[in-house]
């Protein structure tokens, strides 16, 4: 049964675009953040610093695949805040202060739901007109490739 459980994840995976593979992986990311808390709030050291190691595996998979050449300064400005968060991960990990838990969580939430409204047409309010936005093919690599 595991087995086919397995399989099946890996099928709904491997049929995912570029798009929905960047938000499931700010998804997990944000809940094992929910996670990390929980187990700071039970004393659950271990437990604790395994959630911390899984979200910064996430967004160091983020760093290391964006596509610096293609991405111009989009992918300049998430390297750097990629790499932000990676530092912030290793304070959280050593000094155990729940406040890096709520600001790598909401910058990942911020990430998170640009992604899921890249190329919907319908921005949230902004102060660019839509004619001024860069039109993004997502037929195409945006500035990652996960």
């Amino acid at each position: 049964m595991r087995q086919a459980v397995a399989n099946y994840q890996k099928n709904q995976v491997a049929g995912m675009n570029q798009k929905d593979l960047i938000v499931m992986l700010y998804t997990g990311a944000i809940k094992f953040l929910d996670q990390a808390r929980e187990e700071l709030d039970n004393n659950k050291t271990d437990a604790f610093a395994d959630r911390v190691e899984r979200v910064h595996r996430i967004v160091y998979h983020l760093y290391t695949t964006l596509d610096f050449d293609s991405g111009g300064e989009i992918a300049e400005k998430l390297g750097s805040l990629y790499s932000f968060l990676i530092s912030q991960l290793y304070v959280l990990n050593s000094t155990r202060n729940e406040s890096i838990i709520t600001d790598v969580k909401d910058i990942l939430i911020n990430l998170k739901e640009g992604w899921q409204n890249l190329g919907t047409g319908t921005p949230e309010a902004t102060d660019v007109d839509h004619e001024q936005r860069p039109q993004v093919n997502l037929d195409k690599p945006v500035s990652m490739q996960v």
